[in-house]
Parts: structure tokens; C-alpha cells; sequence
């Protein structure tokens, strides 16, 4: 049985996966204050189905999704009116937890491992941590993607929104249709306006919005994979004596 979660993966397996140059995901969210009308598990709900999805999407390649990293870097949340449910970690412990997980994927033989992140916080350090990773462990060719920042994406987002412009914002149309696609008991329309702690109008999320914002993720989250696998990063960063 083909499998792509790596907790279900026995230690005599991991080899076989190592070997045939996996590609290793590892979501990162937060937990965190989104609304009186969303859950706290957002962030980290979206990232992790959308990696599960766009691994299962790909049966050429092998892939592994570690479970997620549930908590950010949130500290603008709990400073706010209403930071109820938030948990945040300090920027340097964070963005050593991303690296020791990194590290230990690397350890048992894995050359392409890509963080994907799905909070607007996290980005930065998500986004730098190729870097850290490269001078402090001596590890190389691992990169950091925002979902909403795929190839592509800012079209979709633009073609799907009526109100927040395509603006990813928070616990907003994109964040609520989402969570109406995926965790839709979890969700209160009835609450769904725009008020602290909200940056965007959620009252104009829909399920149908959500299924295309999910679809156009995946997609363009496949071809992330694809590429990566192939090597095109690593040969994008190479210079090149032209003639």
C-alpha cells in the first residue's frame, strides 16, 4: 500500500522512500484567533489537508507529509482585543523548531524537503530558513513555500474574490471558504463579519469559492513538487558562464 504520512511509516521503510529521492513536505501553521466565527486550527487545518491532497495527487513521485507544526510565530494575535485560543512561539524558538525538524528529516537520507506554510506570520522566517539551514547545519536545497504565494495563485485568488481582491487577509473570504470546504460544523456564518481580529470581509465566503481556492492550490502545489523532484530549483541557483 502506498502510503504518504510519514507517522505510519515503519523505521524499516523509511530507507526505501530515502532512496528513491522522496520529496518530504512539512506543513506549518498556527494556532491562533481567527474570528468569533472560525476555528483556532485554521491555519494548520488548511496547510495540512492541502500537502496531504496535493502528496496523494502524485503517484509518480514518492512523497512524504509530516504531521504539522501547529504552532507560529503569532505574536500580533496575542496583543490583540481578543487573542483568545492563540498560541505563539518566540521568533528564534520557532524558527529553531523548523530547523531541528528539517535537520532530523535530512539525517536519514532525504535530499528534498520543502516547508509549506499557511500563515501570514510565518512567512518570513519560512521563507529564510533555506538559508539558516544551509550555514548552520551545512544543508542544502531545502525551500520554504506560502501556499497563497504559489506560482499562479495571485490570478486564481483575483478571479475567485468579489470583495477582498484577491487578498489573502485574515479569517477572511479566502480563510472562511476554506473552512467552509473543509471543517464546515466548525464554522459560524451567522458571526462572519468583519471585526478585530478579522483583516477582510468573511460574509462573502462560500463553499464554492473554497473548493476553487483548493483545487487552484493543489494544482499549483503539484507543480511545485514536480519541479522541485526534478531539480529545477537547485539549477535555477547555479551561474552560468554564457558565451
Amino acid at each position: 500500500m502506498r502510503k504518504i504520512l510519514w507517522e505510519q511509516l515503519k523505521r524499516t521503510e523509511f530507507k526505501q522512500y530515502a532512496d528513491a529521492d522522496a520529496v518530504v513536505i512539512i506543513p506549518v501553521g498556527a494556532m491562533e484567533q481567527h474570528g468569533n466565527h472560525l476555528p483556532v486550527n485554521t491555519d494548520t487545518n488548511c496547510i495540512y489537508t492541502l500537502a496531504k491532497c496535493a502528496a496523494d495527487a502524485v503517484d509518480d513521485i514518492p512523497l512524504l507529509v509530516l504531521p504539522p507544526v501547529w504552532a507560529g510565530y503569532s505574536p500580533h494575535h496575542m496583543s490583540m482585543e481578543h487573542p483568545e485560543g492563540t498560541i505563539s512561539l518566540g521568533y528564534h524558538t520557532f524558527a529553531n523548531l523548523l530547523t531541528d525538524i528539517a535537520a532530523g528529516v535530512h539525517a536519514h537520507g532525504f535530499r528534498r524537503v520543502m516547508f509549506l506554510n499557511g500563515h501570514g506570520g510565518n512567512t518570513a522566517i519560512v521563507a529564510s530558513i533555506r538559508l539558516k539551514l544551509l550555514e548552520e547545519k551545512g544543508i542544502p536545497s531545502i525551500y520554504g513555500f506560502t501556499y497563497w504565494e504559489l506560482p499562479d495563485m495571485a490570478g486564481a485568488m483575483r478571479d475567485i474574490s468579489e470583495t477582498d481582491k484577491g487578498f489573502i487577509g485574515h479569517a477572511a473570504e479566502f480563510e472562511t471558504s476554506l473552512q467552509l470546504l473543509l471543517q464546515p460544523d466548525l464554522v459560524d456564518m451567522e458571526v462572519a463579519e468583519w471585526d478585530t481580529g478579522v483583516a477582510g470581509n468573511p460574509a462573502s465566503a462560500s463553499r464554492e469559492k473554497g473548493k476553487l481556492m483548493f483545487d487552484a492550490t493543489v494544482n499549483s502545489l503539484v507543480g511545485v513538487i514536480r519541479r522541485y523532484h526534478a531539480g529545477e530549483y537547485e539549477d535555477a541557483r547555479v551561474w552560468r558562464k554564457t558565451i
